[in-house]
């Protein structure tokens, strides 16, 4: 082998290796993770003792819950990104009565803008008096 063989040899590894890093990390797929993927959630929504919704809704893995009920419901948002009325329902200060959300039937000490939903949560928004 002379010089030159040996220089291409050399680079066809590193190429060869480069390659099998890229492929082993997931990196040269099409499906790099798990960031776009959709998701689905169960949406329930309560007011006045009636179920106005169940159902489930399929999102982005990235998508908060506040965007998530912006895009698939009609909902009126504070200038503080509280959720004052859902499918036309307010809440009403005045009584007490406001919007919360549980997630798998538990509090959540997060904000609707802050929390993400996993894959098969269920989220329940009810309209409580305090």
């Amino acid at each position: 082998m002379n010089k030159k063989e040996k220089y291409l040899f050399a680079v066809a590894i590193v190429v060869v290796f480069i390659v099998f890093l890229l492929v082993s990390t997931g990196l040269a797929s099409n499906n790099p993770g798990t960031t776009d993927q959709d998701q689905e959630v169960q949406v329930v929504i309560l007011a006045h003792d009636e179920e106005l919704v169940n159902e489930t809704v399929t999102v982005a893995s990235d998508t908060n819950l506040l965007d998530l009920m912006q895009q698939n419901y009609d909902t009126v948002i504070t200038d503080d990104g509280f959720i004052e009325s859902i499918e036309g329902v307010d809440q009403n200060p005045e009584e007490s009565l406001f919007w919360i959300f549980e997630v798998n039937e538990e509090m959540v000490n997060e904000s609707a803008e802050d929390f993400i939903p996993q894959e098969d949560d269920i989220i329940t928004w009810e309209l409580i008096s305090f």
